[in-house]
């Protein structure tokens, strides 16, 4: 028997709008992020895969750049549309487990103050996007469990395809799910026909992707261990489990208890979320996956969360007030480590007088002065600025070569060098290795050399290296990266640079 469902709370969009616009007026912060330089030249390379993730960024920053523009504000318009999303998906999900209007604004406004996802939703990556897929996927089940509707198993397979063209990580949400179907009385879901035309949907989707990655040798493989070598490696299960504390701090009352609700007689439809959120917390833990894994399995609990505070509220009036000021006080110390709006300098200071550990902790395991999505928002022109300097002064422009080490600064050179119309850098990093031309042009004299150090080979092959400068911005995670002119090559340097190429592409195993 189906449950009544109660009607949207006439307010809920009102609300989304007014956080869509306020995020959207306040969502520039330092300037672009390291990873966004990425997305951008991916979107000016469309394809069916990249080096490090699916098609789905690249094709939503095509988009994006060809509507709006490439500017900050504009590429992260995106992102601020699927928080909104995301925190009316929160609302719905809290109707469709039996909330009246309370539940539903304390659901919604609970994704919209949490620190985490204040945060998440700041930058164009794929984790906004992967947020809102699950998010999405946890609206489904919530609402099949009430309503039993089947053709909803459909959908839910068409959502999938589309979130793994997003992210691969979507198999950690899809792998506990199979796992805890069997304990939470929907076993019999795998026997329903929609369940099966679901799945052809989901594959029939990420074909094309699945095609890509079999002609370039599956680079998704190699990533992941480069991944787990270099990232992966420093995550602890202390750090992650405190991580999953302090991500949404100021809301835990909420979705804490949404765990008790899912557990609890009037939540027993719900059930299978809860083991669910468990079951995914615990996989990413064992996994070593990083602590913003999780973020995804949140709403649904805060959802749940909201169900249950509403219940108590009812005799209670005070807590409709007490929850959401709660949450307000308890945000406001900590809301710097959640937006960029202090300065740089200010935001050292403040990361020494209140030592919030995990949030200044990057992905080397080592605590920094900034927090690491900061930190890669900085330097960015002024390495720009150095490579021009000497671009501009050379008399030979057309037979220059530059070459940038890491995909930050590559993304950086190419979407800042359109303004002096410098030419497109080649490098090996990341996407970057997959549009590298068939060879360099054998006038190929002077190279402009973007790294942390001079290789011995570079330094081996010119007869003149000038030091050109280095990037002084001090709480940059780019802070002195080194520019140099490289001229008067001792042999050539298109034959060198052609080698170079190849052995990247048989080490990256592509054609």
């Amino acid at each position: 028997m189906k449950q009544h469902i109660p009607k949207t709370w006439t307010g809920l969009i009102p609300m989304v709008l007014v956080y869509l616009v306020l995020r959207l007026i306040s969502n520039e912060g330092y300037g672009f992020h390291r990873d966004e330089f990425l997305y951008l030249a991916q979107g000016q390379h469309l394809a069916w895969g990249f080096w490090s993730n699916p098609p789905g960024p690249g094709f939503f920053s095509w988009l994006s750049q060809s509507t709006l523009g490439d500017s900050v504000g504009a590429l992260r318009f995106v992102p601020s549309v699927l928080a909104a999303a995301t925190a009316f998906l929160a609302g719905q999900m809290a109707r469709e487990m039996g909330a009246q209007r309370y539940g539903q604004f304390l659901a919604a406004f609970s994704v919209m103050v949490s620190v985490a996802f204040l945060r998440v939703f700041l930058l164009f990556n794929p984790v906004p996007f992967d947020v809102f897929y699950w998010t999405l996927y946890s609206y489904l089940l919530v609402r099949f469990a009430a309503r039993r509707e089947d053709y909803l198993l459909v959908w839910f397979g068409v959502f999938c395809g589309l979130g793994l063209l997003n992210k691969y990580s979507v198999a950690l949400f899809i792998l506990p799910l199979i796992i805890v179907l069997p304990l939470s009385g929907f076993k019999n879901i795998l026997a329903k026909k929609y369940f099966w035309v679901g799945v052809f949907a989901c594959v029939v989707i990420i074909l094309p992707n699945l095609f890509w990655q079999i002609q370039h040798g599956f680079p998704v493989i190699q990533h992941m261990e480069e991944l787990r070598g270099s990232q992966l490696v420093n995550v602890t299960y202390a750090a992650f489990l405190s991580d999953q504390l302090l991500f949404n701090l100021n809301i835990i009352p909420v979705w804490i208890v949404g765990l008790y609700f899912c557990f609890s007689e009037e939540g027993k439809k719900f059930r299978l979320l809860a083991l669910l959120f468990l079951g995914v917390i615990s996989l990413i833990l064992v996994l070593h996956g990083k602590s913003y894994y999780t973020l995804g399995i949140y709403p649904v609990m805060i959802a749940a969360g909201a169900v249950m505070w509403e219940i108590w509220a009812l005799e209670r009036k005070w807590l409709q007030i007490a929850l959401p000021a709660l949450a307000i006080l308890i945000a406001l110390p900590i809301l710097p480590i959640a937006w960029p709006f202090l300065t740089a300098e200010k935001m050292v200071e403040f990361g020494r007088n209140y030592g919030i550990e995990s949030f200044f902790r990057w992905e080397d395991g080592e605590i920094h002065e900034l927090p690491q999505d900061f930190a890669d928002m900085l330097g960015w022109p002024e390495l720009v600025d150095l490579v021009n300097d000497v671009y501009v002064t050379l008399e030979d422009k057309e037979n220059c070569l530059i070459y940038c080490s890491n995909f930050g600064q590559a993304g950086a050179v190419d979407h800042f060098g359109k303004a002096y119309d410098l030419p497109p850098v080649h490098s090996f990093a990341d996407s970057w290795r997959l549009w590298l031309p068939d060879t360099v042009p054998a006038s190929s004299s002077t190279l402009i050399y973007v790294n942390d150090n001079l290789g011995e080979d570079v330094n081996a092959l010119f007869t003149k290296i000038t030091l050109i400068g280095q990037v002084e911005q001090k709480f940059a995670r780019e802070r002195g990266t080194l520019v140099y002119l490289c001229e008067q090559p001792r042999s050539s340097l298109s034959e060198f640079f052609n080698g170079r190429m190849n052995e990247v592409r048989m080490a990256s195993g592509l054609p």
